[in-house]
């Protein structure tokens, strides 16, 4: 402040109210910037809650696409994650009718999107996902698991604690069984010793692919070599009876 005779000039303090006002007005800025960030977090927790309790919810359930079918039971997924199914039991490399049932499994799975569903225990002592799998085809959800053991190309196999669905794959399996399905008409063959084509008056061995191959009203059992050759059957040049 400035005495010019007896006036008091102000001209000090206007001098310094830019400074102040900036300074003031900085400090606005800043603190409207955190009410807003703080405001915002709010919202986003708000929002973001029901998703994360859907997460928890749906934490026992997966999704994955099949990149490869290892056998009728076992497949890999894009994110590198083996799948086991739970509850079924398909053919190994080394035993028969695995092509079959890898092939059947390809159909229903590769290449595709399929839903993962899990029980109690979630690996295996492998390392391999356990799972119940499901995939859509044609507009309806296929239960893959189920349909391998209806259409006889797996058998049930329950190991506790994973029984969800136990019940329903030995209802399957018996279904299978008693139409003599997949690998059940195989091993319903296999009693028989030789299997006979009405048609072309040939017999094989139930092994044979082209005895696979023989449609069931053409297809006829023999106990004997001998019975099949009596009958008028000669033998498949292929697999040698």
């Amino acid at each position: 402040m400035v005495k010019i005779g007896t006036r008091t000039c102000l001209c000090g303090i206007v001098a310094l109210s830019p400074r102040l006002f900036l300074a003031l007005a900085l400090l606005s800025i800043l603190l409207g910037a955190i009410h807003s960030l703080l405001k915002l977090a709010r919202h986003t927790d708000a929002k973001t809650a029901p998703q994360r309790l859907w997460r928890t919810k749906k934490a026992s359930e997966s999704y994955g696409v099949v990149i490869s079918v290892i056998d009728g039971d076992t497949v890999r997924l894009l994110d590198g994650r083996i799948v086991r199914y739970i509850g079924i039991d398909a053919p190994e490399r080394s035993q028969p009718f695995y092509m079959e049932a890898k092939r059947e499994n390809e159909k229903l799975v590769l290449r595709k999107r399929v839903h993962l569903q899990f029980d109690v225990q979630r690996k295996d002592q492998h390392g391999r996902w356990l799972a119940y799998v499901f995939v859509k085809t044609s507009g309806r959800e296929i239960f893959v698991n189920a349909e391998l053991v209806k259409r006889g190309y797996a058998m049930a196999y329950t190991v506790p604690p994973n029984v969800r669905y136990a019940d329903l794959f030995v209802r399957l399996q018996r279904e299978a069984v008693r139409s003599g399905k997949g690998l059940w008409r195989e091993q319903r063959d296999r009693i028989a010793t030789y299997i006979g084509n009405k048609r072309t008056l040939i017999f094989h061995r139930p092994t044979c692919k082209y005895a696979r191959e023989i449609s069931q009203p053409n297809r006829v059992v023999f106990r004997s070599r001998k019975g099949s050759m009596k009958a008028g059957y000669r033998p498949c040049k292929a697999c040698q009876p």
